[in-house]
Order: structure tokens, then C-alpha cells, then sequence
């Protein structure tokens, strides 16, 4: 059946319409559940509900690589279908690994209905789940989709309003074949992005560096020459491997182990959590040095800038207010660490980038590494 949905604001405000009249969740104490998945979110899941009075079983698995977690039993699917096969289910799995769409087709294989999904969930356990990432309560989505329409209707093409509407779809539970959708472009360096960038040496900031992924795929491509580049990671083990890296490539990079912000300051940091170390909002954790890109590279021409910096793109941005101005680098902004980036980033970006072309693309399952460019025009 083709598709005649426009992506229009009417779309949105329709698509708020039929979300408002899903039933909401909320699980009473005593309640028995179990909960599909035990790792760190799901375990966490299960400290929620218990604090509430909810009666946590266990846990279910696929493949179960302990026998209890939290002292709870982990089931695979045939024990769980046997003991209890009218269990009501959780999913307690919240990553980019394994689309959702396929975690469902495993609970209802082994004759189970549908889990309540996290963000069913996320209103009642918010609390106690803090924060993670693009998650939230149906009602903000809800609340800002008007807002959501109106940078919907400021995107450069067709496939960006189409993404941006998928990407609600799915957040409010509407259209969970969403998750397992990606966009056809490459992540970062594609057609999007790239005539902006061909033919002439450029200067990357990599805000999030991480081990040097990204850098490297850069310098590997056969269209860019990148003749200086500007690495900021300030996780310790992620930055080892980032200078190892780039030894190995024997490039003009400079790797600095500092965090981008709005300002200079000293931040607390999560450490040591591969790609998804943060900023700590409670105190405890590392201490680190932030920096505002107007301050590190004073007067500095910049040509692609790239944050992925675990929720604090809009302080980075606005720390960079100059240089964007000065320079109208091509910017590439990660969408998903918070609720709010899907209309918050592009709304602030719409103020920075005059004269731009904004685009809206999704690089991992679940709404994960979705991505706003933001490309000069010529």
C-alpha cells in the first residue's frame, strides 16, 4: 500500500491525536511481572517497580548467561513458557543493539503477549530510572508536538519530515517497524554532507571523539583531505585509545582530553562507559576540564564540526556561537541523547545557521544515533 502521508504539520498534530488515545500504564503494588531482559536497564527497571510494591518474579532471556540477577531467577523463553505462561512481561532492554520490533517477535514467538515497553513505563519509574537518553513520558512528546511540527516543516527534504515523523511514531508506540529502520545515507560523511566538504583542506572538530572512529573513516575517505583536525574525548580509557589511534595514522590531529561546554569550567564525569560517558549530574565521578570552542580556537577557520557528547549538545553549540558564525562550518549533531533534541537542537540551529540546509537522518536501530546535519549553502 503506498504511502500518501505528506509529513505536513497536520500530519503531526494527527499523529498527537491518535496517541492521545492510547490507554495509559500504570502497574499497581502487588502486581506480579516479569521482566524480558537482564541487564543494566532492566535490573534497574526491577529496582523501580519493587520500590513501588510491584512483585518482580525474574527475569527472562533468550540466551541467559547468569541463572539470577538481583537474587531473581533468569529463565530462557521454554522455561518461562512452561512455569509460567501467563506471565505479563517488561521489556527491560533499552540500547541501539537489537531492534524492538524484533525483541517482540522473540516474546510473542514463545506465545507471550506484548510487553509494556519502556516508554509505557518510563512516566510511573521515571523517578528512579533517571535519566536515559531520547526516553521520556508519552505526555512530553505530546506537549512539544507543535513544536516538533514546526521544525518538521523547516527541514530541507521529503525524508527528513518523513524521519522526524517515524521517529514520533515510534516514541509514542504507534510504529514499531520504525526500529528497525535506518536511513540509506552513511553515517556522517555522505551525500549530505560531502559537497560541502570535497575539494579543498578542511579543519574537523570532533567533539566526542571517543577512540577515533569517526576521525579515522574521515581521513580514510577518498574525497576529504582534512589537513588539521582538533580530537576533544575526556573519558581517560577512551582517550588511550584515541591517541593510540591516531599515532598510528601519523596525522596532523591534535587529541586533547577535555570536554566541550558553553564555558570553561570543571565538570564531574562518568567515566569509564565506553561511547555512553557523560557528564555526572550528582556529583562524585571524575573530575574533568570543559571548554567552550570559542575559547579553545579563538579566530580559528573551522569546516565540520561533529558533536556526540552525551546530552550537552546545545551548551557546545552555544559555546560555539562564534565560531559557526565566522565560519559556517558543516555541523553534524547527534539527536537522541535527550527527549527534547528533536525540537530543542534544530530550534537552536535554525537561530545559528542562516542560510543552511537541515536534514534529519537514523544511523542505529531504536532511534538511536539519529542525526541533525546542518549543511551551508553555497
Amino acid at each position: 500500500m503506498a504511502d500518501t502521508t505528506t509529513y505536513s504539520a497536520t500530519d503531526f498534530f494527527t499523529l498527537r491525536d491518535q496517541a492521545s488515545d492510547l490507554p495509559g500504564v500504570h502497574i499497581e503494588p502487588g502486581r506480579h511481572i516479569w521482566i524480558f531482559g537482564a541487564g543494566n536497564f532492566g535490573r534497574s527497571l526491577a529496582t523501580a517497580m519493587q520500590a513501588q510494591g510491584v512483585v518482580v518474579e525474574g527475569f527472562v532471556e533468550t540466551s541467559p548467561r547468569v541463572t539470577s540477577a538481583l537474587g531473581l531467577p533468569v529463565l530462557n523463553w521454554n522455561q518461562l513458557a512452561s512455569e509460567h505462561p501467563q506471565a505479563q512481561l517488561a521489556l527491560g532492554i533499552f540500547s541501539r543493539d537489537t531492534p524492538f520490533d524484533q525483541l517482540l517477535s522473540l516474546a510473542a514467538g514463545a506465545g507471550f503477549a506484548p510487553p509494556l515497553m519502556p516508554w509505557m513505563l518510563y512516566e510511573q519509574f521515571s523517578q528512579a530510572l533517571g535519566w536515559r537518553f531520547w526516553l521520556s513520558a508519552r505526555s512530553f512528546l505530546l506537549e512539544a508536538m507543535g513544536r516538533v511540527a514546526s521544525v518538521a516543516e523547516a527541514l530541507a527534504d521529503q525524508e527528513s519530515r518523513k524521519t522526524l515523523y517515524r521517529m514520533c511514531a515510534f516514541r509514542l508506540g504507534l510504529d514499531m517497524a520504525y526500529s528497525s529502520f535506518l536511513s540509506s545515507e552513511t553515517k556522517y560523511i555522505n551525500e549530505l554532507t560531502l559537497p560541502a566538504l570535497q575539494g579543498r583542506d578542511i579543519t574537523y572538530v570532533d567533539c566526542g571523539a571517543y577512540d577515533g572512529d569517526s576521525y579515522e573513516e574521515l581521513i580514510g575517505h577518498p574525497q576529504i583531505s582534512c589537513k588539521q583536525a582538533f580530537l576533544l574525548e575526556p573519558d581517560p580509557q577512551n582517550f588511550a585509545r584515541l591517541v593510540s589511534r591516531v599515532a598510528l595514522k601519523q596525522s596532523n590531529a591534535v587529541c586533547l582530553p577535555i570536554a566541550a561546554a558553553e564555558t570553561y569550567s570543571i565538570l564531574t564525569f562518568n567515566a569509564g562507559q565506553g561511547e555512553a560517558c557523560s557528564i555526572s549530574h550528582e556529583g562524585g565521578g571524575t573530575s574533568i576540564a570543559a571548554v567552550a570552542l570559542d575559547q579553545l580556537l579563538p579566530g580559528m577557520p573551522v569546516d565540520l564540526i561533529k558533536l556526540d557528547v552525551e546530552g550537552v549538545e546545545a551548551q557546545v553549540l552555544r559555546g560555539a556561537e562564534q565560531i559557526i558564525r565566522r565560519s559556517r562550518p558543516v555541523l553534524i549533531v547527534s539527536l537522541y541523547h535527550n527527549p527534547q533534541d528533536l525540537w530543542e537542537l534544530p530550534e537552536l540551529l535554525f537561530d545559528l545557521c542562516p542560510n543552511y540546509r537541515f536534514y534529519v537522518r537514523q544511523h542505529c536501530p531504536n532511534t538511536f544515533d539519529s542525526v541533525l546535519y546542518a549543511v551551508p549553502n553555497p
